[in-house]
């Protein structure tokens, strides 16, 4: 089913807001703020419009037994790890986070 909007900012509980910029609705649905791309109707998207989400990126210095940094042998840089997942549904590594829906909490997410 297509469910059309004419809001560009809250409706409802749905923040349609966009973190780029104001955005055209025609015929009820958005347009992309950066042109045309060439993908039709919502494309992966989940919802008409802006698809809020919240990834925190999470990181730190490696640090050996004794509390030192670790650095990379060839460079003699420090090395910086990360915090990933790895996907359910598609079985590749990402970041943790996902989509803010409507009355979520970002902290939440």
């Amino acid at each position: 089913a297509v469910v059309s909007t004419q809001s560009t900012g809250v409706d409802g509980k749905i923040n349609r807001k966009s973190n780029v910029g104001d955005y055209q609705v025609v015929n009820g649905m958005p347009l992309n703020i950066t042109g045309r791309t060439g993908i039709t109707g919502r494309g992966l998207l989940g919802k008409w419009g802006p698809n809020h989400a919240a990834d925190p990126v999470v990181t730190r210095w490696k640090h050996d037994d004794k509390g030192e940094k670790v650095v990379n042998p060839k460079t003699k840089k420090p090395i910086l790890q990360f915090v990933s997942i790895k996907r359910n549904d598609t079985g590749e590594w990402a970041i943790p986070g996902g989509m803010v829906e409507p009355g979520d909490s970002v902290s939440a997410t």
